[in-house]
Protein backbone atom coordinates (compact mmCIF):
# COMPACT_ATOMS: atom_id res chain seq x y z
CA UNK A 1 0.00 0.00 0.00
CA UNK A 2 1.40 3.20 -0.85
CA UNK A 3 1.59 6.41 1.32
CA UNK A 4 -0.60 8.05 -0.63
CA UNK A 5 -3.51 5.48 -0.29
CA UNK A 6 -2.63 5.26 3.83
CA UNK A 7 -3.31 8.97 4.04
CA UNK A 8 -6.81 9.18 2.18
CA UNK A 9 -7.72 5.92 3.90
CA UNK A 10 -7.45 7.59 7.03
CA UNK A 11 -8.84 10.78 6.11
CA UNK A 12 -12.11 8.86 5.04
CA UNK A 13 -12.23 7.76 8.48
CA UNK A 14 -11.53 10.58 10.08
CA UNK A 15 -14.21 12.55 7.89
CA UNK A 16 -17.81 10.62 9.63
CA UNK A 17 -16.42 12.00 13.40
CA UNK A 18 -16.81 16.07 12.20
CA UNK A 19 -20.86 15.26 11.67
CA UNK A 20 -20.75 13.49 15.27
CA UNK A 21 -18.75 15.97 16.93
CA UNK A 22 -21.24 18.68 15.64
CA UNK A 23 -21.72 21.64 18.99
CA UNK A 24 -25.12 22.44 18.95
CA UNK A 25 -25.06 26.10 20.50
CA UNK A 26 -28.63 27.50 20.49
CA UNK A 27 -28.32 29.45 17.45
CA UNK A 28 -31.06 28.03 15.06
CA UNK A 29 -34.12 30.52 14.88
CA UNK A 30 -37.20 29.00 16.24
CA UNK A 31 -39.56 32.46 17.27
CA UNK A 32 -40.96 34.96 14.42
CA UNK A 33 -38.72 36.93 12.49
CA UNK A 34 -37.80 40.77 13.79
CA UNK A 35 -39.58 42.19 11.26
CA UNK A 36 -42.78 40.40 12.63
CA UNK A 37 -43.68 43.33 15.14
CA UNK A 38 -46.84 41.62 16.61
CA UNK A 39 -45.79 37.94 16.83
CA UNK A 40 -42.63 39.56 19.20
CA UNK A 41 -44.90 41.69 21.32
CA UNK A 42 -46.57 38.82 22.10
CA UNK A 43 -43.10 36.71 23.01
CA UNK A 44 -42.18 39.96 25.57
CA UNK A 45 -45.43 40.48 26.97
CA UNK A 46 -44.70 36.29 27.92
CA UNK A 47 -41.43 37.21 29.32
CA UNK A 48 -43.03 39.36 32.45
CA UNK A 49 -46.74 37.16 32.55
CA UNK A 50 -45.67 33.70 32.09
CA UNK A 51 -42.74 31.54 33.15
CA UNK A 52 -41.15 29.75 30.11
CA UNK A 53 -41.36 26.09 30.35
CA UNK A 54 -38.17 25.97 28.07
CA UNK A 55 -34.89 26.96 27.66
CA UNK A 56 -35.62 28.03 23.73
CA UNK A 57 -39.14 29.62 25.13
CA UNK A 58 -36.99 32.15 27.76
CA UNK A 59 -34.45 32.76 24.92
CA UNK A 60 -37.09 33.99 22.74
CA UNK A 61 -38.85 35.96 25.18
CA UNK A 62 -35.13 37.78 25.97
CA UNK A 63 -34.82 38.22 22.45
CA UNK A 64 -38.46 39.14 21.61
CA UNK A 65 -38.07 41.68 24.75
CA UNK A 66 -34.61 43.18 23.80
CA UNK A 67 -35.87 44.69 20.69
CA UNK A 68 -38.67 46.98 22.23
CA UNK A 69 -36.04 47.76 25.02
CA UNK A 70 -33.61 48.68 22.45
CA UNK A 71 -36.17 50.83 20.97
CA UNK A 72 -37.53 52.45 24.32
CA UNK A 73 -34.03 53.12 25.67
CA UNK A 74 -32.82 55.19 22.26
CA UNK A 75 -36.22 56.85 22.25
CA UNK A 76 -36.02 58.16 25.95
CA UNK A 77 -32.41 59.00 25.12
CA UNK A 78 -33.31 61.35 21.72
CA UNK A 79 -36.12 62.86 23.62
CA UNK A 80 -33.84 63.78 27.03
CA UNK A 81 -31.44 65.42 24.65
CA UNK A 82 -34.47 67.26 22.86
CA UNK A 83 -36.43 68.65 26.11
CA UNK A 84 -33.02 69.25 27.43
CA UNK A 85 -30.17 69.20 24.99
CA UNK A 86 -25.97 69.94 26.03
CA UNK A 87 -24.84 73.86 26.38
CA UNK A 88 -21.80 73.22 23.77
CA UNK A 89 -21.45 74.79 20.49
CA UNK A 90 -20.47 71.26 19.68
CA UNK A 91 -23.98 70.06 19.91
CA UNK A 92 -25.63 73.55 18.90
CA UNK A 93 -23.37 72.99 15.45
CA UNK A 94 -24.64 69.20 14.95
CA UNK A 95 -27.79 68.53 16.59
CA UNK A 96 -30.58 67.64 14.54
CA UNK A 97 -32.69 70.62 15.11
CA UNK A 98 -29.45 72.56 13.49
CA UNK A 99 -30.11 70.61 10.11
CA UNK A 100 -33.59 72.00 9.95
CA UNK A 101 -31.79 75.67 10.50
CA UNK A 102 -29.67 75.06 7.99
CA UNK A 103 -31.96 73.85 5.28
CA UNK A 104 -34.03 77.04 5.79
CA UNK A 105 -31.23 79.15 5.75
CA UNK A 106 -30.24 77.58 2.59
CA UNK A 107 -33.71 78.68 0.94
CA UNK A 108 -34.87 81.97 2.78
CA UNK A 109 -31.27 83.92 3.46
CA UNK A 110 -28.80 84.46 5.84
CA UNK A 111 -27.49 86.78 8.27
CA UNK A 112 -24.59 89.22 7.57
CA UNK A 113 -21.38 87.54 7.36
CA UNK A 114 -19.30 87.60 9.96
CA UNK A 115 -16.23 89.04 8.50
CA UNK A 116 -15.91 92.56 7.15
CA UNK A 117 -17.18 92.85 2.72
CA UNK A 118 -15.17 96.02 2.87
CA UNK A 119 -12.89 98.48 4.59
CA UNK A 120 -14.86 100.20 7.89
CA UNK A 121 -14.68 103.87 7.24
CA UNK A 122 -14.12 105.34 10.89
CA UNK A 123 -14.08 109.60 11.73
CA UNK A 124 -11.58 110.03 14.43
CA UNK A 125 -8.78 112.01 15.15
CA UNK A 126 -6.04 110.37 16.68
CA UNK A 127 -3.18 112.55 17.42
CA UNK A 128 -6.09 114.56 19.49
CA UNK A 129 -7.47 111.98 20.94
CA UNK A 130 -4.30 110.92 22.45
CA UNK A 131 -2.61 113.83 23.51
CA UNK A 132 -6.24 114.57 25.51
CA UNK A 133 -5.35 110.89 27.19
CA UNK A 134 -1.59 111.82 27.96
CA UNK A 135 -2.28 115.04 29.39
CA UNK A 136 -5.14 113.68 31.70
CA UNK A 137 -2.93 111.42 32.90
CA UNK A 138 -0.36 113.69 33.45
CA UNK A 139 -2.60 115.58 35.81
CA UNK A 140 -4.17 112.52 37.36
CA UNK A 141 -1.15 110.88 38.17
CA UNK A 142 1.00 114.07 39.58
CA UNK A 143 -2.15 115.99 41.60
CA UNK A 144 -2.56 112.45 43.32
CA UNK A 145 0.30 110.81 44.09
CA UNK A 146 3.51 111.41 45.84
CA UNK A 147 7.01 111.75 43.94
CA UNK A 148 9.10 109.04 43.80
CA UNK A 149 12.01 111.38 45.37
CA UNK A 150 9.86 111.04 49.00
CA UNK A 151 10.11 107.49 49.07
Amino acid sequence: MSLLAAATRQASVRAPAVHVARRCLGDTVAGPPITDVQGNLKHAINFFTKSPMSYGEHKQQCVSLRIFAFAGVTSGCVLALMIDPPKSSYWTRYSPLFGISYIKNAFIGSSPPLFLTEKAEREADVPKIASELITTRRLLSSAGSDSEEDH
